[in-house]
This record gives C-alpha cells, sequence and structure tokens, in this order.
C-alpha cells in the first residue's frame, strides 16, 4: 500500500514519521520529495569495469566528487554512483520507502 498525502502528514504528526529537515510543500499527493546532497562517490569504474573483488583493497574504488552551481554532473551509461539526501528520514518498522531519481 502507499500512503497519501494525508496519511504521511499524519504519521509525521504522530512521530512515527521523522523527516528532518521538511518542507512542507515537499509533501506530494502519495510521496515526499527529498533533495540531493552536493557530494557523491562516483565508482572508478575505469579501474573496476566489471565486478569489485571484495578480498582486495577498496581504498581506491571509489572517488569523492562535490557538486557546484557553476559545473554541471553528468552520469554516464554505465555510471553507478552513491549519494544522500539533504534530510534526514526515519520510519518505525511497519513502513518502507522506495526512493526514486
Amino acid at each position: 500500500m502507499v500512503l497519501s498525502d494525508r496519511t504521511i502528514k499524519e504519521e509525521i504528526a504522530k512521530g512515527r514519521i521523522v523527516i528532518e529537515p521538511l518542507e512542507p510543500n515537499c509533501i506530494q499527493p502519495a510521496s515526499v520529495d527529498v533533495h540531493l546532497d552536493k557530494k557523491l562517490l562516483v565508482f572508478r569504474t575505469w579501474r573496476h569495469p566489471f565486478y569489485i573483488d571484495v578480498k582486495q583493497s577498496l581504498d581506491n574504488l571509489t572517488e569523492l566528487v562535490e557538486i557546484d552551481e557553476e559545473n554541471p554532473f553528468f552520469l554516464h551509461p554505465g555510471e553507478f554512483v552513491l549519494a544522500s539526501t539533504l534530510e534526514s528520514i526515519i520510519l518505525p518498522g511497519d513502513i518502507v520507502a522506495r526512493l526514486e531519481g
């Protein structure tokens, strides 16, 4: 079941869903908009193109990239990055979230 905006607001009011910071206009009819942080971990696919061997050192596996206002970040086909949201989200055990981007 997907929660409606009314139910999301009720669960936030009860303290069962915690989103910080939260702008009220980010609550949509069946979702909450979140914002991408400026820092990304970009996997160096040119160095590890097909697999990650966890038995090997992972020190050079990723590179920290910070997006600035002047230079956009391009995610190329086949490239993989890890990113964070500006919001911190806490959910109870009986609610699950899905992040789409």
